[in-house]
C-alpha cells in the first residue's frame, strides 16, 4: 500500500532516469537493492474509468511477468526480474548493459553469429509457446551474457504458425528497413538458428511469413494503383 502511494504521486520518479516515454508506460534506469534496473510502469489513462483502467494494467503487468518468467524457464535469454506490484502496474527488472544488434549490424562489427542466435532465442521463445510481439534488432541486446531479447510488452502466449510468421516477418522488415544490403544473409543465418531448435516446424513458420510478406506487397501495390487512379 505504501509503495502505491508512492507511484501514485511524483517521488517514485527521483532518482530514475527516463529512457523511453510510451502510449502506455514509462521506461525508467535506476538502481534496485544495489543493482542496476529498469522501471517500467503502466501509466493510469485519466480518460479511461479508473477501476476498468487499474483492473486492466494489473492484468497487463501480471501477463508480462508471466512470460518473462516462462521465457527464462525456457532457456531464453530475458531480463531478471527484480520485483513485481501488479495494483501500481510495475515491474522492476534487471538493466540489460550492451549495443542492440541493431548497433552492431550498423557498426560492421562480427553480426553474422548473433544473426544466427537471434534465431535461436527467438525459436526458443516460440517453443515455449510464447510470441514476442515487436522483434526487432532494436529489442535484441548483446551483453556480456549473450545476446538477450528484451521488451515484451507486445508478447501473447500462442503457438499459432500465424503468429510466429509475424514475428518472423517483423524482424525481416526491420532488417530490410534499417540494412537492405544485408537482409538476405541475415535472414539465411536467423533461419539456420531458428531451425536448430524448431526442428521441421521452422518450415511451416518460414513458408507462412514469405505469405505475409507477399500479403504486403500486394496491398502495396494496390494502394499504389488507387493513389494513380485519384490523381488521374
Amino acid at each position: 500500500m505504501v509503495w502505491q502511494t508512492t507511484l501514485s504521486g511524483l517521488d517514485w520518479r527521483n532518482g530514475l532516469r527516463l529512457i523511453k516515454r510510451g502510449a502506455e508506460s514509462e521506461i525508467r534506469e535506476g538502481t534496485f537493492m544495489g543493482l542496476r534496473a529498469i522501471y517500467k510502469v503502466r501509466v493510469p489513462k485519466e480518460y479511461m474509468n479508473q477501476a476498468l483502467d487499474r483492473a486492466l494494467r494489473t492484468q497487463r503487468t501480471l501477463k508480462e511477468a508471466k512470460i518473462l518468467d516462462m521465457a527464462a524457464k525456457a532457456g531464453v535469454r530475458v531480463p531478471r526480474l527484480y520485483a513485481l506490484f501488479p495494483s501500481a502496474g510495475l515491474i522492476v527488472m534487471e538493466y540489460v548493459e550492451g549495443p542492440t544488434l541493431k548497433d552492431l549490424i550498423s557498426s560492421g562489427d562480427n553480426w553474422r553469429p548473433l544473426a544466427v542466435e537471434a534465431g535461436r532465442q527467438l525459436g526458443l521463445l516460440h517453443r515455449a509457446g510464447i510470441v514476442h510481439g515487436d522483434s526487432t534488432t532494436s529489442n535484441m541486446v548483446v551483453s556480456p551474457r549473450g545476446l538477450t531479447l528484451i521488451d515484451f510488452g507486445l508478447a501473447e502466449f500462442s503457438t499459432s504458425v500465424e503468429d510466429r510468421a509475424v514475428d518472423m516477418h517483423l524482424l525481416r522488415r526491420a532488417v530490410l528497413s534499417t540494412h537492405p544490403s544485408l537482409a538476405s544473409e541475415f535472414i539465411d543465418l536467423f533461419v539456420k538458428g531458428y531451425a536448430s531448435v524448431m526442428g521441421d516446424a521452422h518450415r511451416d513458420v518460414v513458408a507462412r511469413a514469405n505469405e505475409i510478406e507477399l500479403r504486403g506487397r500486394y496491398v502495396s501495390a494496390r494502394r499504389s494503383v488507387w493513389a494513380g487512379e485519384e490523381r488521374s
